[in-house]
């Protein structure tokens, strides 16, 4: 676990460097069904790069195998810092995450969120995103940067039937087939960090966001209330696993 000097030097330097921040910083992850092994990467990989002292895990356990119940009741036991928000039946990713971000009040000025295949691969990770945070007070996000285009109407009028919409036009481009589209650009949806008070302030996630959609949607919520999303991905890993839920519908089709 996370026990070297370099670990112990960034737990006593970080608060001191990065007042803004104030730890404990809230952190989220979701699990969904018979991928334990998933579950042990993340909470070996983020409790071996970083301090339990540094964060609170609120961790979804959406219709899982017993196996992940237990992986996260053991680091609940263990260390003291795990809320665990946990669904019999799959519920799906966005109104869990609703759950999560809601049922409890969120004690801290960042959020992180990571989906069950992100983890992590240096001991200052932390330190290098609160530095970035703290460097930058205008950002109210960071993660992987993306960039998206669609042309589906039905999209673009659910997003304009949001109550976060401001009547900003959208950012028009061409796809990569030459045709004209709609561009999003936002943080990947497997990783990323955010002010709590915009999660408060949106409303997010939209209550009608069932699973997926939801990284680009947000990406164009902030760029509709002129928050401004920056680039981070050191010592983090996303993505590096088929979608648990392929078949869910993104949306739902109601105002």
């Amino acid at each position: 676990m996370f026990t070297h000097n370099a670990g112990a030097e960034i737990e006593r330097a970080l608060p001191a460097l990065t007042p803004s921040v104030q730890f404990p910083v809230l952190i989220c992850v979701l699990c969904y069904g018979p991928h334990a092994k998933l579950a042990r990467r993340f909470l070996q990989s983020l409790y071996g790069n970083t301090s339990p002292s540094l964060f609170v895990l609120r961790a979804g356990l959406n219709e899982v195998e017993s196996a992940t119940y237990r992986l996260f009741a053991e680091y609940a036991d263990r260390f003291g810092n795990v809320e665990l928000f946990i669904e019999s039946k799959n519920v799906f990713k966005n109104p869990l995450m609703r759950r999560m971000f809601r049922e409890k009040p969120i004690p801290s000025n960042w959020t992180i969120w990571c989906d069950d295949d992100t983890h992590f691969i240096r001991p200052d990770w932390l330190l290098r995103l609160a530095l970035r945070i703290e460097a930058s007070p205008e950002a109210v996000m960071w993660g992987p940067i993306h960039a998206l285009w669609r042309k589906d109407n039905e999209i673009l009028e659910w997003i304009q039937q949001a109550p976060w919409f401001k009547g900003i036009p959208f950012r028009k481009g061409r796809n990569f087939d030459g045709s004209r589209a709609v561009e999003f650009r936002f943080a990947q949806g497997a990783f990323w960090a955010i002010r709590t008070k915009v999660l408060h302030q949106l409303d997010w996630p939209d209550p009608r966001l069932i699973h997926a959609c939801e990284d680009f949607i947000l990406g164009e919520a902030l760029r509709q209330n002129s928050f401004r999303i920056e680039g981070f991905n050191y010592g983090v890993k996303v993505n590096d696993s088929p979608r648990r839920n392929p078949d869910a519908h993104p949306v739902s089709s109601g105002p």
